[in-house]
C-alpha cells in the first residue's frame, strides 16, 4: 500500500532513510525472535524433565502421607508434629529484555518429631518433600519464564511480520512511485530544455 507522501526529492530521501532503518530494526527483531524460541525451547525441555521428577516425588510423597493418615488421625499428627521453618526469597533475573523471577531457598527446617511416636511413612514423606522443594521452586521459575517467553514471542513475531508485510513492502511502493514521478518529471523538463534549445537555434 503506498504512503500518501509529497512527491519530491526531500520525501524521498526520508523514505529511504526510514526503509533503512526498518529493515535493520526488522533484522534486529528476527533475530531477537530467534533468541527467544531457542529459550524457549531449552526452557521447555527442562519444564519437562523437572516435572516428571516433581511427579514422581509426589507420588511417594502422597502414598507416605496417606499411609500416615491411615493409622492416626490429623489433629495427632499435627501435636505429635512441632513447627518447622520455610523462608523463600524471590530475586529478579533478566532475559534480554524480560525480568524473570528466581525463587530462592535460604532457610528449610522440619519441625521435631518422635519416630516411636509416629509411622516411619511420615519421615519418608518429609524426607522426600525436603528432596523435592528446591526442584518445585525452580519448577515455578521456570513456568513463569515460559509464559512470559511466549508473551513476548508473540509481541515480537506480530512486529516482525508488520514490519515484513505492512511497512517495509509500502516504503518500497512509494519510494519507487516517487522515484518513477521525479524521473518522469526530469524527462519532462529534458524535452522542453530541448525545444527551448531548438528555437534558440533558429533564432
Amino acid at each position: 500500500m503506498k504512503l500518501k507522501v509529497n512527491p519530491n526529492r526531500m520525501e524521498l530521501l526520508r523514505l529511504r532513510r526510514r526503509l533503512a532503518l526498518a529493515e535493520r530494526g526488522h533484522k534486529l527483531l528476527k533475530d531477537k525472535l530467534e533468541e527467544l524460541m531457542r529459550q524457549m525451547l531449552e526452557t521447555s525441555r527442562r519444564l519437562a524433565e523437572l516435572h516428571q521428577k516433581v511427579d514422581q516425588e509426589f507420588e511417594i510423597i502422597t502414598r507416605a502421607t496417606a499411609t500416615v493418615r491411615i493409622s492416626q488421625p490429623a489433629s495427632e499428627i499435627s501435636e505429635l508434629l512441632e513447627e518447622g521453618e520455610l523462608r523463600l526469597t524471590r530475586d529478579k533475573g533478566r532475559l534480554l529484555n524480560l525480568v524473570v523471577p528466581e525463587f530462592q531457598l535460604t532457610a528449610l527446617r522440619t519441625g521435631a518429631y518422635d519416630l516411636f511416636l509416629t509411622e516411619s511413612e511420615l519421615d519418608v514423606a518429609v524426607k522426600h518433600f525436603q528432596k523435592v522443594l528446591p526442584e518445585l521452586l525452580e519448577f515455578c521459575s521456570l513456568w513463569k519464564k515460559l509464559e512470559l517467553l511466549a508473551h513476548e514471542i508473540e509481541v515480537t513475531r506480530r512486529r516482525v511480520n508488520a514490519l515484513e508485510y505492512i511497512l517495509i513492502p509500502s516504503l518500497k511502493e512509494t519510494i519507487r512511485a516517487i522515484s518513477s514521478r521525479l524521473e518522469e518529471i526530469e524527462r519532462s523538463y529534458q524535452v522542453q530544455l530541448m525545444r527551448v534549445k531548438e528555437i534558440v537555434r533558429h533564432h
